[in-house]
């Protein structure tokens, strides 16, 4: 007879483990994806759920910070602009809260699995999308949807997100057939948010990201020679595109805006962008300091609001990532935020031609999406930003799994 401290109990196989850290995790992720619903009790719920997940595991921030010190630069930098800022007291408060959110980040990173993130990443969005449908408000004057979000640019944009999950979803084999489903209906109701929310801008964002998934599953059947003939012919084939696309700038920056129901000047961008250039020759190395430009009394911000009738005097900036944070904290902070998006493409990229996982694949995905968006707006870089989040996290997870790999 087997004495009774030495019998083993098998749990069900059906019998799903959720630790307090996955917990944690998702209220996270879900506060920053409600955010536009929740406003800025989504925020402190973040912080309220990220600071409990770094307190749990205290003795390990210090060797998380030094681990991923380089993607800890960026929000240093922005922290220390306080002292030539024009606003001090702002940049530095704003400063602390862009570090903090990217602590909270790598801890997300170091205490769930890449699969887990990306299942999160769809239940809250999925809460979003039924949200929007139940509760959302529609525009008067064209019956746009604006869901949770107060604008189609914006519902938009997360139905065009949600698309992506659910497809690198419902693609992943390691997945049960019931998440695979529900998947599938994500990606129809994404779709029918996507085409009533009426956003040219978010629809043209979808077509990229099917032809990177459908690149990627093509690269991973083949041999690695082929894979690197056919990345050079990919390679030479986007060249030829820029080059032909540079050389009819003009017609088809004017049939894109026909289509788009858009003026000449892409609502006022060119203006801005020449205007931002002639502040960022005023102070060009360090800028005027992390979000210190568009403060109310700041003449040149008061004097930008009154040309484009922003009458609430905030939530603008100069649709332009590169630009706009050249303005704030100069071409050294925009090579920091430059290292870190695009430095977050390539390492998602080789984890993903490592790993053929859709986890790795939706991370790459996901990333390239925020660089298509960052020419025309500035979708990350600020506190309590789930864009933000999800660049740390690819990044980070990216480098963690090839590291495990190596």
């Amino acid at each position: 007879m087997v004495p009774v401290s030495r019998r083993y109990i098998t749990a069900p196989a059906h019998v799903v483990e959720i630790s307090l850290d996955g917990v944690l995790a998702g209220i996270a992720v879900a506060a920053l994806v409600l955010v536009p619903m929740l406003r800025t009790y989504g925020a402190l719920l973040f912080l309220i759920a990220g600071v409990l997940l770094c307190a749990r595991h205290w003795t390990r921030v210090a060797a998380v910070c030094l681990n991923y010190w380089y993607l800890l630069c960026l929000p240093a930098f922005c922290l220390m602009s306080f002292a030539w800022s024009q606003f001090p007291g702002l940049s530095f408060r704003y400063g602390l809260q862009l570090m903090v959110t990217m602590v909270i980040a790598l801890m997300i990173v170091t205490r769930i699995s890449p699969r887990l993130f990306g299942r999160l990443l769809f239940l809250c969005f999925a809460i979003a999308m039924v949200a929007s449908v139940l509760v959302g408000q529609v525009r008067a004057d064209t019956g746009a949807w604006l869901g949770i979000y107060g604008s189609k640019n914006a519902l938009a944009g997360a139905a065009a997100i949600f698309v992506v999950i659910s497809i690198a979803q419902a693609l992943d084999s390691s997945a049960s057939y019931r998440f695979r489903l529900m998947a599938c209906f994500g990606i129809m109701t994404g779709g029918i948010l996507l085409l009533q929310a009426q956003s040219m801008s978010a629809l043209l964002l979808i077509p990229p990201a099917l032809l990177i998934q459908a690149g990627l599953l093509i690269l991973y059947r083949l041999t690695p020679l082929q894979r690197a003939v056919t990345i050079i012919a990919v390679l030479l084939g986007v060249s030829l595109g820029v080059l032909l696309v540079a050389v009819n700038m003009d017609a088809l920056v004017r049939t894109a805006l026909e289509m788009m129901g858009k003026d000449a000047t892409l609502t006022g961008r060119t203006d801005l962008w020449r205007m931002a250039t002639d502040l960022i020759a005023q102070r060009p190395l360090f800028g005027v300091g992390y979000q210190a430009f568009w403060v109310q009394g700041h003449a040149p911000a008061e004097a930008l609001w009154a040309q484009f009738g922003i009458d609430g005097r905030s939530g603008f900036n100069f649709h332009n990532t590169y630009l706009s944070n050249a303005v704030e904290i100069g071409l050294v902070g925009v090579a920091l935020q430059v290292g870190v998006l695009y430095g977050a493409a390539v390492v998602t990229y080789l984890w993903a031609l490592r790993s053929r996982s859709a986890e790795a694949t939706l991370m790459f995905v996901m990333v390239v999406i925020v660089i298509m968006i960052s020419f025309v707006e500035v979708p990350v870089f600020f506190q309590f930003s789930l864009r933000t989040v999800l660049i740390i996290c690819a990044f980070a997870y990216a480098v963690q799994e090839l590291r495990a790999t190596r």
